[in-house]
């Protein structure tokens, strides 16, 4: 089972459909340990941020804060592998 904030899905990689570079790749997960925020780890494609390849990253404390950075990025993205398919967040 995936858990997920509103309909971002915690430790799935995911494509940005509509990126700059085109098909950015993402990857949220908690930092419960020591900040109890987000990270939010970006690549451009031909990098895996499931495998540590990621070039950036932008941190939000709270799932509140999460939901608002997606709304306001107006990323289209396609998840993943979730539950044999993807899910796509808007």
């Amino acid at each position: 089972m995936v858990k997920c904030i509103g309909n971002i899905p915690l430790g799935v990689a995911g494509r940005v459909k509509n990126s700059d570079p085109p098909n950015m790749r993402i990857l949220v997960e908690r930092d419960e340990e020591d900040t109890g925020g987000f990270f939010i780890w970006q690549s451009p494609p031909e990098d895996n941020p499931v495998q540590g390849g990621y070039r950036f990253d932008d941190w939000l404390e709270s799932a509140a804060a999460l939901q608002t950075y997606f709304y306001r990025s107006g990323w289209k993205i396609e998840w993943q592998g979730v539950d044999g398919g993807s899910i796509e967040s808007m």
